[in-house]
């Protein structure tokens, strides 16, 4: 039998594991692979990959219009429920919408995380109105992911892990830069409600391998960032690298399917 390696070497899909790509935006953004971010684009690379289901959020949630950009991920899982999942992005900058934007989105089937984006917002993660929404996820035993890219926003993330054992906590792109990875390697290592996805800018020779050595499996997730970076290049680092089949199978999707299990909406 082929191993994974050997598979996404010849180019077929990984058909036969669970592959869920958690950090997926259905926009086109700088640097985008596809001609267009259209659902149906983005589902024709996840079928020529073997990729089952994508947890999308939307960059104009993050840069202008919350609302807005919700509604295209209300679209995109009522439309492709099987393909898709939700986050609901909150922006802090707008306190009195939090929970009502939260109340809307979760009331559609489909949506099981929040997003936020500190670096967006122009805000620390430890400002006060994110917690509005990290408190609506801890009654529901939703998981967050928040875009971290400098220490402050690591450090605070092993804060509220702490705070908050019952949420699971993603670290999109695991601190985005050394040393920034480093600390976030740290974290994981003593919270294990908090994760890691591989979605990383600075892509050096064995970080995936580095990773697994550091932290084992269980905390590392999938992530591709596309439609803003090309999704075929994350998953060669995965299919690719020199970890076990085992390991390489928990993070394409089994880590992310046990914290979509522990979700209560």
């Amino acid at each position: 039998m082929k191993t994974i390696h050997e598979r996404a070497r010849n180019g077929e899909p990984l058909n036969d594991i669970l592959i869920i790509d958690e950090h997926c935006h259905p926009e086109w953004g700088v640097g985008a692979y596809q001609a267009k971010g259209e659902l149906e684009d983005i589902i024709k690379v996840m079928d020529r990959l073997g990729v089952d289901k994508a947890c999308i959020s939307p960059i104009a949630s993050l840069t202008s219009d919350m609302c807005w950009g919700n509604d295209r991920i209300i679209r995109a899982v009522t439309k492709y429920p099987e393909r898709f999942i939700g986050y609901c992005t909150i922006n802090p900058l707008y306190p009195d919408m939090i929970k009502p934007e939260l109340e809307r989105c979760f009331g559609v089937k489909g949506f099981k995380g929040i997003k936020y984006h500190p670096w967006s917002h122009n805000r620390p993660l430890s400002y006060k109105n994110y917690r509005i929404a990290i408190e609506f996820a801890a009654r529901h035993d939703l998981f967050v992911m928040t875009h971290t890219y400098n220490p402050g926003d690591v450090a605070t993330t092993a804060v509220l892990a702490e705070e908050f054992p019952s949420v699971s906590f993603i670290m999109a792109h695991m601190g985005g830069e050394f040393p920034c990875i480093e600390q976030a390697v740290d974290v994981l290592v003593k919270h294990k409600n908090v994760y890691g996805d591989i979605s990383v800018s600075e892509l050096m020779e064995g970080l995936v391998e580095w990773y697994v050595k550091e932290t084992g499996a269980k905390q590392i997730l999938y992530g591709t960032d596309s439609c803003c970076m090309d999704a075929t290049g994350n998953f060669a680092r995965l299919a690719m690298a020199e970890i076990s089949e085992e390991a390489k199978k928990d993070i394409f999707g089994l880590n992310m399917q046990g914290i979509l299990n522990k979700c209560r909406l």
